[in-house]
């Protein structure tokens, strides 16, 4: 009885870390390979983000916005948001709120990360516009 109990704890442990270790603060997306038409220019961010860990998820009035690790090692498994053409960037650290990993004030616009799967219906009731999966702006 005592080796079940030993075996049932192995196994809650072990979905509960793996749970909590998604690798890039719930964004599948930056755990992908890149491809040549995601990836952010080199020169831009190198010090704020994991070389080569950007990754494009969409356009929106004219910014393209990207998904990066962040270099910072005290925001391990946190996320980038990244907006090229209105040269701005706001990284943050692992977050337990899954409709605000981070966000970005720019341009006019604001934009906010989300995890993977978020229900976003009570922020697009709210008036912001879903234009990625991780991605939400108004």
């Amino acid at each position: 009885m005592q080796r079940k109990g030993l075996v049932l704890a192995g196994a809650f442990s072990l979905l509960l870390f793996s749970g909590c270790s998604q690798g890039s603060g719930g964004v599948g997306l930056l755990d992908e390979p890149a491809t040549a038409d995601q990836t952010l220019p080199a020169d831009l961010y190198g010090g704020d983000v994991e070389p080569d860990s950007a990754r494009w998820v969409a356009k929106h009035e004219g910014i393209s916005y990207f998904l990066a690790k962040p270099a910072e090692p005290g925001l391990a498994h946190g996320v980038c948001l990244v907006a090229m053409e209105a040269e701005s960037i706001a990284c943050g650290g692992p977050s337990s709120n899954a409709t605000q990993l981070v966000s970005l004030d720019t341009a006019g616009t604001e934009a906010r990360v989300v995890r993977d799967g978020t229900d976003t219906t009570e922020l697009t009731d709210e008036g912001w516009t879903q234009i990625h999966e991780n991605l939400l702006v108004r």
